[in-house]
């Protein structure tokens, strides 16, 4: 090679060098942003901002937690999909990021191409709660309940498309029930109703129900997932309570912009397997009725194949629409 053009490429590469370094120093100084599709302050935020303490340690950058909720997550979801794809930027995702693609109309994204898998965080069993309002106290009370004021009876949601919403059209699609559907913008406002008993029933997380079921306000009929959880052990699953073959199992993940570089989706992976593997937040998760789980970014992928699958026959069998 001549000289000269020898001098040439030992400049360029360094200035290739330079700039890579540059240009990744950026990024790394810059806060890694999570964008959480739910309001803040309830159990969900709560977790996301505990893995976010984590990461930040790990990673020794700044971790902050955004909360977009709202249009059944689908602010939030395209606040990352048009996120720059450059590591900074990650969604919590739950069971409504798949179930979108059969009930919403006009969906923007495809949960499995738009976006990059980084970890499934945590399975979050669900319970099925009644106001303590109303002469129920088990599934098969709900059921006579339902029988006697028939058109009458109604139960509450975080909103039309949730998870919670679809496993209640589940359950009473296998259970041979109706009730009328009342969305809300968020569980908290949904209680104010549930607890007097202008509602009668609501699925939510064991986190949030748990101290309503100490204090007396509501009564547990049944847990959504195949197994009793610890926090509430004498809680028959709702397929022991009578609806065979019922589980409803949901759960949280972090996903990236589709085109994030794979080096650092490998090592924000990492850092969460990491933190979850962790006593200290496998105890805080275990206190909130979540079971963490930590998994690569493929089987991450596979999962949420899996979850598309099953959610395309649930609306399908369900019938269930958005409201």
């Amino acid at each position: 090679m001549p000289r000269y053009l020898a001098r040439h490429v030992l400049f360029a590469a360094c200035f290739i060098g330079f700039f890579s370094a540059n240009s990744s120093a950026q990024i790394e100084s810059k806060p890694l942003r999570i964008i959480a599709p739910f309001a803040a302050g309830g159990p969900t935020d709560v977790a996301t901002r505990v893995i976010a303490q984590k990461l930040a340690e790990a990673l020794s950058r700044p971790v902050i937690v955004e909360n977009h909720p709202g249009g059944a997550t689908m602010i939030a979801t395209q606040l990352v999909a048009n996120a720059a794809p450059d590591g900074n930027t990650i969604l919590l995702t739950a069971p409504d990021f798949v179930i979108n693609a059969f009930i919403q109309p006009k969906l923007f994204y495809d949960p499995l191409k738009d976006f990059a898998p980084v970890s499934h965080v945590a399975n979050a069993p669900h319970i099925l709660i009644a106001s303590a309002a109303l002469p129920i106290k088990t599934l098969a009370q709900l059921k006579a309940y339902i029988q006697d004021n028939p058109g009458k009876v109604s139960y509450a949601s975080a909103g039309a498309g949730s998870s919670a919403h679809l496993a209640t059209e589940v359950m009473n699609y296998q259970y041979g029930i109706t009730m009328t559907h009342v969305p809300y913008k968020g569980t908290a406002p949904a209680y104010n109703d549930l607890i007097p008993g202008r509602v009668a029933v609501m699925i939510d997380g064991a986190a949030a129900t748990l101290p309503r079921i100490q204090s007396g306000l509501v009564v547990p009929l049944g847990v959504t997932s195949a197994k009793r959880i610890a926090i509430l052990p004498d809680v028959p699953t709702l397929a022991e309570a009578g609806i065979k073959g019922y589980e409803v199992n949901p759960w949280y993940g972090l996903v990236a912009p589709i085109g994030t570089p794979a080096d650092r989706i490998v090592f924000m992976n990492t850092a969460i397997k990491n933190a979850l593997n962790s006593s200290e937040l496998k105890k805080k998760f275990s206190d909130m009725g979540l079971d963490a789980v930590g998994d690569d970014p493929q089987s991450f992928g596979r999962f949420m194949k899996s979850e598309v699958a099953k959610w395309k026959q649930v609306v399908q069998d369900a019938h269930v629409k958005a409201d």
